[in-house]
């Protein structure tokens, strides 16, 4: 086996010039490299603090999805300090904002916050707590929607037509039983104006056919409102008009029955007399 000759002084010395030159080239790439990085960092924030990269007004506020609830009074919900790098925008912090708490539902039911980069803005995509009735608390008649929450009629615009049930008694029973009840009052094929629910248990519906007794709320209820909808051609039946009707009991919905005025009860007596 031949032995490697030892290097000479000259090769050495050739030698570590290479490795000095290696390691010095090295360094300029690392040092280019590390500039041009912290340089385009800079640039970058730089652009991002331009002003158009900024909410400066609140119609930079896009609302979505909002029908009832008036744009204006959301866009005033939000903690949002004009004017704002779009990038400080916190989402999380904008949805909780515009979302009550179980002691004061907001009208708003869900919500989605987005930013928007082109143009520079957010999007706001909400769904409200439709209204279905109208109620008073304490002195300011407000909305109710299906859950029975009640609403701040603040928020609301003004659309074309409002719902005209109204619920008489809202502060005498909890959300959840006014639920049950407005959920079965929906299957109504006959036009109820309001539910007088103020004293006791004991529910009554002003409709078109005249007042409705329903009794206590129970699980009867689909039951009842099922037999309203097959009274809605009574007249044709017992010859009668709502004037002529002080009430209909459908406490018990099998057997329905039926309290006449005076005037219309004569009347048919009258009729059942003559030969």
């Amino acid at each position: 086996m031949a032995l490697l000759a030892a290097p000479n002084r000259e090769q050495i010395l050739q030698r570590r010039q290479l490795l000095r030159r290696q390691r010095r080239s090295r360094f300029w790439q690392g040092s280019w490299r590390l500039t041009g990085s912290m340089t385009l960092l800079a640039l970058l924030v730089l652009g991002l603090r331009q002003p158009h990269w900024q909410i400066r007004q609140p119609e930079q506020i896009q609302v979505k999805g909002a029908h009832w609830v008036d744009p204006a009074w959301i866009r005033a919900q939000l903690p949002l300090q004009y004017p704002l790098n779009i990038w400080q925008v916190q989402p999380a912090v904008l949805e909780r904002a515009l979302l009550g708490s179980p002691t004061r539902p907001s009208p708003i039911e869900s919500v989605q916050v987005q930013r928007r980069l082109l143009p520079v803005g957010v999007i706001v995509q909400v769904r409200e707590r439709q209204p279905v009735a109208r109620a008073r608390w304490g002195d300011q008649m407000g909305w109710v929607d299906v859950q029975g929450n009640w609403l701040s009629p603040d928020p609301y615009r003004s659309p074309a037509s409002w719902p005209e049930l109204e619920l008489l008694g809202w502060e005498n029973h909890t959300p959840d039983q006014w639920a049950l009840l407005l959920r079965a009052l929906q299957q109504s094929e006959i036009q109820i104006r309001a539910v007088d629910w103020q004293s006791g248990a004991e529910i009554t519906l002003h409709t078109e056919l005249g007042n409705v007794y329903l009794g206590p709320i129970s699980d009867r209820l689909p039951l009842q409102i099922q037999t309203l909808n097959q009274m809605r051609d009574l007249r044709r039946y017992c010859e009668c008009t709502p004037d002529d009707i002080v009430h209909i009991d459908l406490t018990s919905p099998s057997v329905p029955t039926l309290q006449l005025t005076p005037t219309a009860t004569q009347e048919r007596w009258k009729d059942l007399r003559m030969p």
